[in-house]
């Protein structure tokens, strides 16, 4: 009888997101990111957030051409929660479908939780939205503190992306994670460049969103690393 060879050790997934923060580097995450969020809701509140945000919005508002409204209105629905829930829904489904279920749930979970924190906050701090003559897009219902795009794609689009590229090489995680950095820039950019939300919303909004991309990159680590062990 033939004797069979030792088994193939299956192949260690490259893991870009735990390269970058790791299980300590996701607790420092989210510590650093509701930090910041607290110190910037105590801005806001208290009123000291106004004087620059007047600065940076007048700034802003100096840009205007036809052009460049095309652009962010196209970036700016990146940022919506139709736009999330299909990048996210897509991603979890395909890893499902590939045998993924740990993967998938971890998006799922993500980008609920997320929308949960952004409805939740948006309630209890219920800032107004700008008084902006020069808006160029139908103000929003919902309250302005914090910017509900930012947050959403602070906490889905590096989560999305770790998990469809995460068995590439470091190089092309690092080449895709740094167009979904590029990418949750530009949302909170055209948030402001659109007159609907103050920098300081967009600022708290990526605060809570790294710090719930914190969380749950924490997590996703623990349960992926005894997986693999």
């Amino acid at each position: 009888m033939k004797k069979k060879g030792p088994a193939t050790p299956p192949k260690r997934r490259q893991r870009f997101l735990s390269l970058a923060i790791g299980t300590s580097g996701g607790v420092l995450l989210a510590s650093a990111a509701f930090w910041f969020f607290k110190k910037q809701a105590e801005h806001v509140v208290q009123g000291r957030a106004d004087r620059y945000d007047d600065v940076i919005m007048e700034t802003v508002h100096r840009i205007d051409n036809p052009a460049m409204h095309d652009v962010m209105e196209a970036i700016t629905q990146l940022g919506s929660h139709t736009a999330i829930s299909i990048a996210a829904g897509a991603t979890a489904i395909m890893m499902w479908k590939n045998g993924r279920r740990q993967d998938a749930w971890t998006v799922a979970v993500s980008t609920g939780g997320a929308m949960a924190i952004n409805t939740i906050l948006k309630n209890v701090f219920q800032r107004e939205r700008p008084v902006e003559l020069a808006r160029r897009i139908k103000l929003p219902k919902s309250h302005s503190f914090p910017s509900g795009h930012s947050l959403l794609c602070a906490a889905t689009y590096p989560i999305v992306a770790h998990h469809l590229v995460q068995n590439r090489s470091v190089a092309a995680q690092a080449f895709v994670h740094t167009i979904a950095g590029v990418t949750i820039l530009s949302v909170g950019f055209s948030r402001v460049y659109f007159g609907v939300h103050f920098p300081s919303d967009v600022l708290g909004g990526f605060a809570a969103g790294l710090g719930w991309l914190g969380i749950t990159s924490l997590t996703h680590t623990a349960v992926d690393t005894s997986e693999l062990d």
